[in-house]
């Protein structure tokens, strides 16, 4: 059977090889180059499957992300047409937990500030004067897996807990000693707020500027989940009126907006998007469509831009042994599907 990964690096392909030996194994930097005769795909959060990436490969018979998330495969689609999809559900708690610390910190230190001077001088230390953590009250949006291990971690900086949940575990709560409320009591009340939540219909947009207008004023705001849970608009005037104090992130709705050379990066999709907008005899849709997307990469630039965002280009998951656990997890899922043994926690809409 063909087997198709999508986005691995380098160090990762020897591994899938040597796995899945006996299949024939390629490797594809974009979704674009997936051969039309693959029937089994491998992806990552940045590769959507839907249903025209389904009817280009009729002979697709699973697709296993190398993610516990999944807002970016298209289930309904998938299950016309009886392609299965597979997930590597827990892989990255303590991970992503401590990341989430790591952009805490950031924003609470000043750090980009501090990277950023040039020496002590006049006013400097005011300038990069931080806050203490011990005695903040952290509020966590999402109490699964990472949500959980973020509150083990905040403890034992000393911090009060609260968590929002549409399914709370309060014997859990009971156990590590946090208190559940409401979105709304945990907005007034948090000094940081910290998301942890999938991206679904409902939670898309779930911090708009309606829900930033009820927070402490000064408050930072952390995500590691998926950026588009955060109305970029309402982020951007919270922070300039002061409302917001500080921004850590990992993740953003469009993340072309991450790049080594992210300015020059976003300046040359602004002349193309602008090339192609004055273009004679274009078609409308198409010609709003790239201003909407002209329009995000700007947000993405003054988002990025500003001094109290502190930011790190999606790299929450990135550690050794996560990225050990996603793949022993994607080649299991593999073998298992082709051996008729899938697990049925990785199968996604099980």
């Amino acid at each position: 059977m063909k087997i198709v990964f999508v986005e691995t690096e380098d160090d990762e392909q020897p591994f899938f090889v040597r796995s899945l030996e006996g299949h024939e194994v390629e490797f594809v930097d974009s979704i674009d180059e997936v051969p039309p005769d693959a029937g089994i795909v491998s992806v990552f959060v940045n590769s959507p499957i839907n249903a025209a990436f389904l009817r280009r490969h009729p002979g697709l018979k699973l697709v296993t992300t190398r993610s516990s998330t999944v807002d970016h495969l298209d289930l309904a689609a998938a299950t016309r047409r009886g392609v299965v999809l597979t997930n590597v559900p827990d892989y990255g708690a303590a991970t992503v937990a401590e990341h989430t610390f790591a952009l805490i910190l950031g924003v609470a230190r000043k750090l980009r500030h501090c990277l950023q001077s040039g020496g002590r001088g006049r006013g400097a230390a005011e300038r990069l004067r931080g806050m203490e953590l011990r005695g903040k009250t952290l509020g966590v949006v999402g109490s699964g897996r990472v949500g959980l291990q973020v509150i083990r971690i905040a403890q034992g900086f000393g911090m009060d807990c609260l968590a929002f949940d549409v399914h709370p575990d309060e014997p859990m709560a009971k156990r590590l000693g946090f208190d559940y409320v409401t979105l709304d009591a945990l907005l007034r009340r948090a000094d940081i707020i910290t998301l942890h939540v999938p991206l679904t219909g409902r939670t898309r947009r779930l911090l708009n500027a309606a829900r930033l207008a009820k927070c402490k004023p000064g408050v930072i705001l952390i995500n590691t989940a998926r950026g588009a849970l955060v109305d970029i608009d309402a982020l951007l005037d919270g922070l300039n009126s002061g409302q917001i104090g500080g921004v850590g992130l990992d993740v953003l709705e469009d993340e072309e907006g991450f790049d080594d050379d992210s300015a020059g990066r976003i300046g040359a999709q602004i002349v193309q998007k602008i090339h192609s907008m004055s273009t004679p005899g274009g078609d409308p849709a198409r010609r709003e469509e790239r201003l909407r997307e002209l329009r995000s990469i700007m947000r993405n630039r003054q988002l990025l831009g500003h001094d109290n965002v502190f930011f790190t280009p999606h790299v929450g998951f990135n550690s050794v042994e996560a990225i050990e656990r996603i793949n022993l997890g994607t080649v299991e899922n593999i073998r298992g599907f082709i051996a008729g043994t899938l697990r049925r926690e990785a199968v996604v809409g099980a």
